[in-house]
């Protein structure tokens, strides 16, 4: 069973971002397993157009944009409508303990992972932990001497 910890954007939570008072959004492409490569998109929205063009700023070349309602909101009306063949996730997680039900799920994969793509041996005590930054998750793995940073997708893929 695949696990997103990601709530999924509807035309209602998009509404209440703007009831809210958000007019400052960052829409970037988005991957995980349970979404077909090419059709996810993560919104995050900012109280002021410097902080979505600070994380817009860190994004790679084609990977998102910041955007502004309403002078953009037909790009995000186009994603959310039915059948658009996309999936828009909010930069929101949908339960607390979201880190946690990651290393559950994800167990086996994480293990190969660290088997086939690190130096970490199998008797280390390994720490992981899951970040969010600039939208993107990424794994922390440690061994108490030890640690690599890798985009999550990497790990549970």
């Amino acid at each position: 069973m695949l696990y997103n910890p990601f709530e999924q954007l509807t035309r209602a939570t998009f509404q209440e971002f703007l009831e809210q008072g958000y007019r400052d959004f960052v829409l970037q492409r988005f991957e995980w397993p349970d979404v077909v490569k090419g059709t996810g998109f993560l919104l995050s929205p900012y109280w002021s157009a410097e902080e979505a063009h600070a994380h817009a700023a860190e994004l790679g070349p084609q990977e998102g944009k910041a955007i502004q309602v309403p002078e953009d909101a037909h790009s995000i009306q186009q994603l959310l409508e039915t059948n658009s063949g996309y999936r828009i996730f909010n930069n929101r997680f949908r339960e607390e303990k979201w880190d946690k039900r990651m290393l559950r799920m994800y167990e086996s994969k994480i293990v190969g992972y660290l088997r086939n793509q690190t130096t970490f041996k199998r008797k280390d005590p390994i720490d992981i932990l899951f970040t969010l930054e600039h939208g993107r998750v990424w794994a922390i793995i440690t061994d108490g001497k030890t640690q690599k940073k890798v985009r999550a997708i990497e790990l549970i893929s």
